[in-house]
């Protein structure tokens, strides 16, 4: 029953027993008194569900679009979708950082290049190092060639010194760790990162 309703129903009651005065259970103040305190509480729900998501917004901006992750192996990675499938099972200490808003990724963990898939090739001068488009009409020329994610385990131009492409990602190997990186498309806005980690 709506308040409307219930107010409506108190009055007709109310005429028909004038004789009998009827025990009224929510008076008018009380009842919009309750009612306020609903509205109230409808606002303050609202609003921190809002600033929720206005803070979270916030923090992805002001990370400039870019989230880090880790994973104790491969395998956990690959489980989670998190990983492409190249990652070997075994690697460990896997580190990666990645734009929300594009397709860029670097990636670093512990791990053998003798561990990795034997479908990737060895980057030379009939295979150099160009992005490969997994969707759409998008072409090598729609890409960035070099890294713009930064972390503290990334090395500027690091990339350039990848051995192997497993598909689409650049693969080498550096102080002893495997690293991978997929290149950012030109149409996708570089903002300001955080201090790398």
């Amino acid at each position: 029953m709506t308040q409307h309703e219930n107010h409506h129903d108190h009055r007709s009651t109310h005429r028909a027993d004038r004789a009998d005065v009827s025990t009224v259970t929510t008076s008018p103040v009380r009842r919009y008194r309750g009612v306020g305190v609903l509205a109230l509480a409808s606002v303050v729900a609202v609003t921190t569900t809002a600033c929720g998501a206005i803070s979270e917004a916030l923090q992805d901006r002001s990370s400039g679009h870019t989230k880090a992750f880790t994973y104790d192996s491969g395998a956990d990675g690959k489980a989670d979708e998190g990983l492409p499938s190249w990652v070997p099972d075994d690697a460990s200490d896997v580190r990666g950082v990645f734009r929300t808003t594009g397709d860029e990724m670097i990636l670093t963990m512990e791990a053998e290049v003798t561990s990795l898939p034997t479908d990737c090739t060895s980057v030379d001068a009939d295979h150099p190092l160009v992005a490969k488009p997994a969707r759409g009409t998008l072409t090598a020329d729609d890409y960035r060639t070099g890294s713009t994610l930064e972390a503290g385990w990334w090395t500027a131009g690091q990339e350039q010194d990848a051995t192997l492409q497993c598909g689409g990602w650049w693969v080498g190997a550096k102080d002893g760790a495997l690293f991978g990186f997929t290149p950012e498309l030109k149409a996708v806005q570089i903002e300001d990162q955080p201090d790398p980690a």
